[in-house]
């Protein structure tokens, strides 16, 4: 009768956000060591780490081979190839063309340079100019934070990607702190432009659908609160990560990955996205669409707007119609709240599906893994684009915030000319005022 006495070793490894296992199962046949099989569990296996074991050994060799599977498991690094070498450092790297890698700068730079001017003239201008406070809507709230979360997200984690995501793979050179800290700051700003959006949504709906529940619910104080909650909320969902996300030592060089089970880091991404992405995005689409199809109803009922009225005891037909640039503006209202629809899916739908692709695929090819790397480098592009764009698409919602937006910027270029610019614009809004009328004036706050 032949008897076996079995055990297995696991060895567990992390390289850039995701992990592999290998369980060696050894048996002792008849008195033999007998190294019987290595089950390899791939959560993404890097090139050259496969390795099958189907060999005699002596028993001093089947306890080295134990002491060295043991000491490989407490430093995390990768199972060896044989008892004298260890695998070479080429397996942590990723093989990124240089032409990649030179054209992803470049748009990183362009998007760091466009978000960043874009995202600090609208702060600078909500901070210095006194005329948004006498606007009726709290839009100019929610932008200013949109701005402050793009701009956190351009300025502390785009050129820690760009060093050490895209051009140096290994080792981390950032420190611990640093590893917790990228990954905690970008999915709370992540969670903050999300809510943001949600709310300026929610915002635009109150002011055009329930325009007099908007005046008497959404003062200036209550959607300070609001958003107040909303950053703290944000960031308290983005905790998770300080304890997910660590340095790890491989191959005596530090790599920022994960540091937690597996099952914990894919419900922690699970999560995010859920919050995050599909929760506010179904929000909203259904918002947007309510406010739409308001707009055009509105504007089908005021195109051509007959009403009969008393004058003298005669029945009287009097007809009010829009102005041409007004029904053009109502157009283009609901032409931005589309685009912001679109804009938010287009950059951050991919991210989000790369990020659960690695949650859902259970076994990784080489192939598959180049895939990815190149994924990932396509989705942060998008990602970081969100960040630059909304300063574009947000204030293309407000018609008086785009005027005052490039008066400043064009202060800010030509600061001499400022004054000449200040009496031709004032005389020109002094112009405008005395030819409108309340129901211009309530066109104009529902396209705001």
């Amino acid at each position: 009768m032949q008897k076996y006495k079995k055990k297995n070793l696991t060895v567990k490894n992390s390289v850039e956000h995701l992990h592999y296992e290998k369980t060696l199962s050894f048996s002792i046949k008849d008195g033999v060591p007998f190294v019987a099989e290595t089950c390899v569990k791939q959560e993404r296996l890097l090139p050259g780490f496969v390795t099958l074991i189907n060999t005699t050994l002596s028993n001093s060799s089947l306890l080295d081979l134990a002491l060295e599977l043991l000491s490989s498991a407490n430093q995390s690094v990768p199972f060896p190839y044989n008892k004298t070498q260890a695998p070479p450092d080429k397996d942590l790297d990723v093989n990124t063309d240089i032409y990649s890698k030179v054209l992803v700068t470049v748009i990183y730079v362009l998007l760091f340079v466009i978000g960043c001017l874009g995202n600090s003239i609208t702060l600078y201008t909500l901070l210095t100019r006194k005329s948004l406070q006498n606007l009726q809507s709290t839009v100019h709230y929610h932008l200013a934070s949109l701005a402050v979360s793009d701009l956190l997200i351009l300025v502390l984690c785009m050129p820690i990607e760009l060093y050490n995501f895209i051009w140096v793979h290994h080792p981390w050179a950032f420190g611990e702190a640093v590893c917790k800290g990228y990954y905690f700051l970008r999915d709370g700003c992540s969670y903050a432009t999300a809510f943001n959006i949600g709310s300026l949504s929610v915002e635009r709906f109150m002011a055009i659908c329930h325009p007099f529940k908007a005046k008497s619910i959404m003062s200036r104080s209550r959607t300070k609160k609001l958003i107040s909650a909303m950053w703290v909320a944000a960031f308290i969902l983005a905790t998770p990560m300080l304890f997910t996300m660590g340095q790890r030592l491989v191959n005596d060089e530090f790599i920022c990955t994960t540091i937690v089970s597996s099952f914990t880091a894919k419900t922690v991404l699970q999560v995010n996205a859920l919050l995050s992405f599909v929760v506010p995005m179904a929000l909203i689409s259904a918002l947007n669409g309510v406010i739409a199809n308001q707009l055009l109803r509105m504007f089908r009922e005021s195109a051509q707007d007959n009403r009969i009225c008393l004058v003298g005891g005669n029945a009287t037909m009097l007809s009010v119609t829009v102005e041409p640039n007004r029904a053009q503006s109502m157009r283009h209202g609901v032409m931005v709240l589309r685009a912001v629809v679109i804009a938010f899916v287009v950059c951050w739908l991919p991210y989000h599906a790369r990020r659960l692709m690695y949650c859902y695929v259970t076994e990784w090819t080489n192939g598959l893994y180049d895939f990815y790397h190149y994924l990932y480098m396509v989705t942060n592009v998008l990602f970081y684009v969100s960040s630059a764009i909304n300063p574009v698409l947000y204030n293309l919602v407000s018609a008086n915030y785009r005027q005052i937006f490039f008066s400043t910027l064009r202060y800010l270029i030509l600061p001499c000319r400022h004054k000449k610019q200040k009496r031709i614009l004032t005389r020109h809004s002094i112009s405008i005022c005395s030819n409108q009328t309340f129901s211009t004036n309530a066109i104009k706050e529902t396209i705001y």
